[in-house]
């Protein structure tokens, strides 16, 4: 297969002590990671001022959930994303996705300064920047796989969870502060120059040859040989189930069903809720930073399934609903354990791809996003007939069981080291 083009640094700058930012000093990562976070800092204030802005004018909590629904409007196109990943150039995508986001936001800008903004203006520009966000996401993992050695990996992608995590906190702050001191004007102009300066951050990422026979590959052809390559190897199916697993079983815990449960067992108002999911939020961090900051990672699917082994036991134990600073206390661990899972995981699918075929794989894996649907749903149903400890227990036990069957099914999983050459191809 064909491997990354960064060069290795020098021996003694691979130990990375405790400085989770130590991956930046593959020289191109750098840019493809200030490019994402800059993006990511620009959506999570986008998303916090349109929802603050649709509150004031129509006084609707839905009309309000819907803003954050929309981000996952292009989700379904994931697969024919990959494919666009794998045969156009990398780069040229990359600066596209950047310049199309600063085209919307300009726009929004432009009707904000014009006092011409109407609340469905907010819905189309969300809808149209989700339709490009998958492929933004499938992007930042390619280029990431091709800026830093497989053995590094696991560093850089903890940094961007790491900074999704940040991006969310900072974000939502700053883009709240902004619209209530100095108005949406500001906000916006603010939203843009972000959007402006992720884009100059792209340009500084190196082009990368695309294979021909990916580039002169049919649609079809190209997202059959991507689906084949899943199929053939030993290690991507497994990955590619748990990352459905943990949308279904886990997240949704802390997107959406936390409201409940922190109500229901332990009768908190807003601020109490908030503190909870906020103790989540930081065990998730501690984990990603915790893989991110490790020198070396030679089996990260073997901590993916210990991950999700105790993020799953853990559920069971949150359901005996114990003390208020016991459950605190669990769920930290709790989201420790769903951090370094998650980005054990990416880590996995990465380093089991080649170059040729990363868009594609990862492609079909953001197709488990629809897993939280599907778990908020049926752990709303769960809640609503019988408790929230039940619902905890029942998610948490369905994802313990499917855990091991998962390792049962697929032991190269926990017991191989995953380097890159060992996946078949295609």
């Amino acid at each position: 297969m064909v491997e990354s083009t960064a060069k290795q640094p020098p021996s003694e700058s691979n130990t990375s002590g405790l400085n989770p930012f130590w991956v930046l000093r593959f020289g191109n990562y750098r840019f493809v990671w200030s490019s994402e976070a800059l993006s990511l800092w620009a959506i999570e204030m986008e998303i916090i001022v349109l929802a603050m802005f649709v509150l004031r004018d129509t006084n609707s909590p839905l009309l309000v959930g819907l803003i954050g629904a929309l981000k996952f409007a292009g989700t379904l196109l994931g697969p024919l994303y990959g494919l666009m990943v794998d045969r156009f150039d990398r780069k040229r995508l990359q600066v596209s996705v950047r310049i199309f986001g600063v085209v919307l936001a300009s726009i929004l800008t432009t009707l904000i300064i014009n006092d011409t903004l109407q609340f469905w203006h907010a819905y189309l520009i969300v809808t149209a920047g989700s339709m490009v966000r998958m492929l933004d996401l499938v992007l930042v993992q390619a280029l990431t796989a091709d800026a830093v050695p497989a053995n590094s990996l696991h560093g850089a992608i903890g940094l961007s969870r790491s900074t999704l995590d940040g991006a969310r906190v900072v974000g939502a702050l700053a883009g709240g502060t902004i619209f209530e001191l100095l108005g949406l004007d500001v906000a916006y102009i603010s939203i843009t120059v972000l959007y402006l300066f992720a884009t100059v951050a792209a340009l500084k990422v190196e082009t990368r040859t695309t294979a021909s026979k990916v580039r002169n590959a049919s649609i079809k052809s190209g997202l059959l040989e991507g689906l084949s390559y899943v199929r053939k190897s030993k290690f991507l199916p497994g990955l590619i189930f748990f990352s459905f697993l943990i949308e279904f079983s886990a997240f949704p815990v802390v997107n959406g069903l936390m409201t409940v449960v922190c109500d229901e067992l332990y009768e908190l108002g807003g601020t109490g809720i908030g503190r909870l999911a906020a103790v989540a939020s930081l065990g998730a961090l501690s984990g990603a930073t915790y893989i991110g900051i490790r020198k070396n990672l030679a089996n990260p699917t073997r901590i993916m399934i210990i991950g999700s082994t105790i993020w799953h036991f853990i559920m069971l134990l949150l359901a005996l609903t114990p003390p208020l600073w016991l459950f605190a206390l669990m769920l930290f661990i709790w989201g420790f354990s769903g951090g370094t899972t998650f980005v054990a995981m990416v880590a996995g699918l990465l380093r089991a791809t080649t170059t040729e075929t990363r868009g594609r794989v990862m492609g079909i894996r953001s197709l488990g996003i629809y897993g939280l649907p599907l778990g908020l749903l049926l752990g709303g149903w769960i809640a609503e007939e019988s408790g929230s400890a039940a619902m905890i227990a029942t998610l948490g036990g369905l994802g313990f069981i499917a855990t091991l069957a998962a390792t049962l099914k697929w032991p190269a999983l926990l017991g191989a080291q995953l380097r890159p050459t060992e996946t078949e191809e295609v």
